[in-house]
């Protein structure tokens, strides 16, 4: 249940906290006081959308924070746990805090319980904990999707696990529709289409392309674009060492008088020796150079293949892709698109065969929907009558016809009609052409509370369920929310007397003008006040002894019921 709500900073809300109580939670008050700015804040804090005025003129940022206590909450608890724990959120056995922040910029932050989580975590913590109910959702009741939708929510567990093998078939079934629309080429763009990739692949194949020769062939390149430069400076060293003989022929002249005379002296044969390295470096050099020199003889032939190379991959780059590697794999790609157009025709009946495979599937599984769909409407609808009998429409006949459509959708190939006859003798019809706004409200508070009974939802959100209706159907009303709030709390925005004399908690909203800002407040009524409020709703004006005892009479009736 929702134990309590905290608002700061929304529209005419300064600050607000309220405690809310099992039962039966009713919110009165002037029209215009405020009450729709509570709801507004539930709705805000679960994920809605919200307006730029949203926020309280001149705050920084808007906060609004949930509690609900999830004690009483059966099998759907470990649902609540696995979605906490899927987004690291530390779960506490006995509630959940849900909050969210906006500032004046747009952006908002939602925690759960003070982890920050996507908006997705929160909407779907929602399902479980709260149902809220607005006046606008009365015409959700005539969208034939949607009372699809409520009728399987209804059915339950044995519907979704046959709809979960439909979604499947029906997903595969048209991702290979589409690709084959994607796919569809006349012959003569197929044969313009192959002739091109043809072309690609060819160009890239002749190209012979190694990984790492543009670094190879650029070096290459690179070197023998810089060979007279190479050359000149080689030149010169060959000239100063070999073609002046001074220098060479000096050291092979000391080392021939050294070795006459090392024998009087040892100590001569570091220098002999040293010599003796510096004449056989020179010869190392000169064999090097005469090598290096000799080598390059072919050079041009050389350089023309590095070029002619680097120009034909430079190109290829400019075509394909950035590197080699990039090159060769789109080569690899387009072969792969080649053989799909070579062989279009097969790959295409290959493509009818498993379409037709998962038609066959998605039929089945129709099928079975369909009938599962038709045993849980003659349930509900019987359900619905009686509840609607309950509600002071005592004629009323609720039928729910399931009816095929032509073509397949996500959820199958039904269309859902609710009708209804509200006079006796009268047949039933589409409740679009029929049903009024009161009976609307009767009609959807019926299947709230047949709904909430199956899928465990603790808390339900009325605002002003009573459109429309008046006498002895809100008494009738009042009656149905009262014994529901015994299984369920429930929490009610009401214009009805008769419906809050029902109240476990009765909470007054109304507006207050400090200084120059006006601002909404909220008031627990006790039993004395709560008395006052009735029969401020009864006169609509000054209250009188004769509203007070009829205040008085109302609630005493309450607690009977």
């Amino acid at each position: 249940m929702l134990a309590y709500l905290h608002v700061k900073n929304i529209a005419l809300i300064e600050e607000l906290e309220i405690d809310f109580s099992e039962g039966l939670n009713i919110l009165t008050g002037e029209t215009g006081a405020g009450k729709s700015i509570i709801l507004g804040s539930i709705h805000y804090v679960l994920g809605a959308k919200i307006k730029k005025d949203f926020i309280r003129t001149g705050a920084k940022e808007a906060f609004v924070e949930c509690v609900f206590d999830i004690g009483r909450i059966g099998e759907e608890r470990q649902d609540i746990q696995r979605i906490l724990q899927e987004n690291g959120v530390e779960s506490d056995e006995g509630s959940i805090i849900l909050n969210r922040k906006t500032a004046q910029n747009g952006r908002s932050v939602f925690r759960v319980n003070g982890e920050v989580v996507r908006m997705e975590v929160i909407r779907r913590l929602a399902s479980y904990l709260i149902d809220i109910h607005s006046q606008h959702e009365h015409q959700s009741l005539l969208i034939s999707k949607k009372q699809l939708q409520m009728l399987d929510r209804y059915i339950g567990d044995e519907l979704l696990a046959v709809l979960e093998g439909y979604n499947g078939a029906y997903k595969n079934h048209r991702q290979l529709l589409d690709s084959i629309n994607e796919d569809m080429l006349d012959d003569e763009k197929r044969r313009r289409e192959i002739a091109f990739l043809e072309f690609e692949i060819d160009e890239i194949t002749k190209a012979e392309l190694k990984l790492g020769e543009d670094e190879e062939q650029q070096k290459i390149f690179d070197r023998l674009s810089h060979r007279k430069k190479i050359m000149d400076i080689l030149s010169s060293i060959e000239n100063t060492f070999y073609d002046a003989p001074d220098f060479s022929s000096m050291v092979s002249k000391y080392i021939g008088e050294l070795n006459r005379v090392v024998a009087y002296d040892e100590d001569l044969t570091n220098v002999l020796e040293s010599l003796a390295q510096i004449e056989d470096i020179l010869n190392m050099i000169h064999h090097d150079l005469s090598k290096y020199m000799d080598d390059e003889e072919n050079y041009e032939e050389v350089f023309y293949h590095a070029q002619e190379r680097l120009n034909t991959i430079n190109g290829l780059k400019l075509k394909y892709g950035d590197t080699l590697v990039d090159i060769l794999e789109y080569k690899n790609n387009k072969e792969d698109e080649l053989a799909d157009l070579i062989h279009y025709e097969k790959k295409l009946q290959q493509t009818k065969k498993q379409i037709h495979a998962l038609e066959i599937k998605m039929q089945e599984n129709a099928d079975k929907l369909t009938s599962i769909r038709k045993k849980g409407a003659l349930v509900l609808q019987h359900e619905i009558t009686d509840a609607l009998k309950a509600l002071n429409l005592e004629h009323a006949e609720f039928g729910i016809t399931v009816k095929p459509l032509d073509s397949y959708t996500p959820l199958g190939i039904d269309r859902v009609v609710f009708e209804i006859s509200t006079n006796k003798g009268e047949a039933k019809k589409p409740l679009s052409d029929v049903a009024s706004g009161g009976e609307l409200s009767r009609v959807m508070l019926a299947i709230k509370s047949i709904l909430s009974s199956v899928d465990g939802v603790d808390t339900l959100v009325f605002d002003e369920i009573d459109s429309g209706i008046s006498g002895i159907t809100a008494q009738k009303v009042a009656e149905r929310m009262r014994r529901l709030s015994r299984e369920r709390q429930l929490i009610c925005i009401t214009h009805l007397p008769q419906i809050a004399a029902m109240a476990d908690c009765h909470f007054l909203i109304h507006k207050e003008t400090l200084e120059d800002a006006t601002i909404t407040q909220m008031k627990t009524l006790n039993e004395k006040d709560s008395i006052h409020e009735l029969a401020r709703m009864l006169s609509g004006a000054k209250t009188t002894d004769i509203t007070i005892a009829n205040a008085l009479e109302m609630k005493a009736h309450a607690t009977k019921v």
